[in-house]
């Protein structure tokens, strides 16, 4: 037996023992193959197997006991690249508060790299609880809607515009209310469109808008209203950290007065999430790659 093979062979029974969800990352699927083999008598074990391969995410949607992940980017070390796939495992009420994640992984970016086996208590994350009550806060349909959002806000986030940092806002739902505390900048490039935000040629078309200013102003079931929006709400006293600009304080803003949930992306990449006036989830991708998230062994 090869090292890789012991790794998830161990590593399946201690999720058989301990955990509640079994993750395993895979760039060609080999990792799954082996896996498979011992797939026998898991009860309620969930078996998520996350990958960043668009083909062998293809292949793994064919497998029967196991829930596939296609993960949107490639991180640089194993501590983001688990946080980014235990925020798609909320996104899709895959975990919940209590849950112990069995993760299996190895280098990002080589295959045939296995060699680690990590549990995570989502209990014992700040950073995952705080997500966590916020993406269950919202009703089902906005939550899909917020979800595809950040998506895209975490693509900008890592990748830019033509590789270069970009900064962006996005307000999600109550957009009667958003409207009237707003202004156009621009010509609106959506009037007339029935554009969805779960559209793959829309969301591509944000991102090449993304350097405008102004905000994107989502509706409540994923219709994207417009781009290029000035935001003008009422003023306020808002409580949030030193140090942010008038984009956040804009997205605090709206968020408090209207009930939308705002997100923003700044030009150094951080993300943040605004619901009722408050900056709820502050997302870093490069502080992800840097931060000892999770325990090895």
């Amino acid at each position: 037996m090869d090292k890789t093979e012991s790794i998830v062979k161990h590593g399946y029974s201690l999720a058989q023992e301990v955990g509640d969800v079994l993750l395993i990352f895979t760039e060609t699927g080999r990792t799954y193959r082996i896996l498979k083999k011992y797939l026998k008598n898991k009860g309620d074990l969930k078996i998520v197997v996350a990958t960043p391969n668009e083909s062998t995410y293809s292949q793994l949607k064919n497998e029967e006991g196991i829930i596939p992940l296609l993960l949107k980017y490639r991180n640089r070390y194993k501590s983001a690249m688990v946080k980014q796939a235990m925020i798609k495992l909320i996104q899709k009420d895959l975990v919940k508060e209590g849950d112990t994640v069995v993760a299996i992984l190895g280098t990002p970016r080589v295959p045939g790299s296995i060699d680690t086996i990590s549990l995570i208590d989502v209990a014992s994350s700040d950073f995952l609880m705080r997500f966590y009550r916020f993406i269950n806060s919202l009703e089902d349909v906005k939550r899909l809607v917020v979800n595809e959002v950040l998506d895209i806000a975490m693509e900008l986030s890592l990748e830019g515009k033509e590789g270069k940092p970009v900064g962006a806002i996005f307000v999600v739902g109550n957009s009667e209310k958003v409207l009237k505390m707003s202004s156009q900048l621009i010509l609106n490039p959506f009037e007339g469109h029935r554009a969805v935000i779960f559209d793959k040629k829309v969301r591509g078309t944000i991102k090449e808008l993304a350097g405008i200013d102004g905000a994107f102003i989502i509706g409540d079931r994923g219709e994207v209203i417009s781009a290029g929006r000035y935001l003008e709400p009422l003023h306020c006293t808002l409580n949030l950290p030193l140090g942010l600009g008038a984009r956040h304080y804009a997205a605090a803003a709206i968020s408090k007065h209207t009930g939308a949930v705002a997100i923003t992306v700044s030009e150094s990449g951080v993300v943040r999430i605004f619901k009722d006036g408050e900056m709820v989830v502050e997302i870093d991708p490069n502080q992800l790659d840097r931060e000892c998230f999770i325990p090895c062994i």
